[in-house]
């Protein structure tokens, strides 16, 4: 009964390959402004986590401008080599990102 099973499980499945749809990889965007470097993955259903770096030898404020207005433009100082990561829960990717300078 066991081999039974086994054996039209193992038939079935390039039935079950075939109908699902086709699966695509997600996008990641990168990218570099000003001291920032910066990149962000399509694909999210509720949420984009946006990673971020600085790449100077001083403080500055990274601008991140969300799709949805409710998320509207988040300012993000970040010291000196350090890195970290936000995430909108409205918006489904960023728009732009923008430094702001110095801290």
């Amino acid at each position: 009964m066991i081999r039974y099973l086994a054996t039209a499980a193992l038939a079935a499945a390039p039935l079950l390959v075939n109908a699902s749809p086709a699966f695509t990889p997600d996008t990641v965007h990168r990218g570099v402004t000003g001291c920032f470097s910066w990149s962000w993955k399509d694909g999210g259903a509720l949420t984009t986590t946006v990673y971020y770096r600085n790449r100077c030898d001083t403080a500055h404020t990274l601008r991140i401008r969300w799709s949805s207005a409710a998320s509207g433009n988040e300012d993000i100082k970040v010291k000196a080599g350090a890195k970290g990561s936000t995430w909108s829960f409205v918006s489904l990717k960023p728009l732009g990102f923008a430094d702001l300078g110095r801290a």
